[in-house]
């Protein structure tokens, strides 16, 4: 599947669901520490319409701290009004910018995650069709360091229950491809959807 294909897909669903929200849905905590529903909107929009130039002036004026820059874009784009965000995220869902250093597979990895940050807490769960979640999955495997990825599922063999993907050696974690993907993206809300013997070292990886 192309990964611009999913990146638009992504996109777009993702604006079909803001288009729903409630005031009080856009002010949800995300899965994102210390981001709303509304800042991570803002996240997918500003990856779909940041320039090398902005981002080279974003990560000066944030000490070249790379999570610093884009906490404070998101946060400082967020504050926009919820129609504004809306529109600008439907309007963007076909763009093909890349900011620096990011390949369409990492967007898509990105969109996807970030799309699951807000459905799950909200309980808005969808359907995600098996070769998105596959590519995902497989992206994830060869992601930069800073996501901590391979350190994270080390010495375990993940096992989707719902499609034919599985990855590493050793005590084994089965449950859904998407909570799998959730889980080696470093969120821990996803654990509760799995399971097995190496549950409990993974478990141990994530912040108390």
């Amino acid at each position: 599947m192309d990964a611009w294909e999913m990146v638009r897909d992504e996109r777009i669903e993702l604006a079909d669901l803001a288009d729903t929200l409630t005031a009080e849905q856009w002010d949800t905590p995300s899965l994102c520490t210390r981001w709303r529903v509304r800042d991570v909107v803002a996240h997918v929009i500003e990856a779909a319409t940041v320039t090398k130039g902005q981002m080279v002036a974003g990560a000066f004026r944030a000490g070249f701290r790379i999570n610093t820059m884009l906490d404070r874009q998101a946060r400082r784009l967020g504050a926009s009004p919820t129609e504004e965000l809306a529109r600008s995220l439907r309007a963007t869902a076909a763009s093909r910018n890349l900011p620096p250093g990011v390949k369409p597979s990492n967007l898509a990895m990105d969109v996807l995650v970030h799309t699951q940050d807000i459905r799950r807490p909200l309980g808005c769960s969808a359907a995600i069709p098996e070769a998105r979640l596959r590519a995902v999955a497989d992206d994830l495997l060869i992601s930069p360091g800073i996501m901590g990825v391979k350190k994270r599922i080390a010495g375990l063999r993940l096992c989707a229950s719902d499609i034919d993907w599985s990855t590493g050696a050793g005590p084994e974690v089965t449950g859904p491809a998407e909570a799998l993907i959730m889980a080696m993206a470093g969120r821990g809300a996803a654990l509760a959807d799995l399971s097995g013997p190496g549950t409990a070292t993974l478990a141990s990886r994530f912040p108390a």
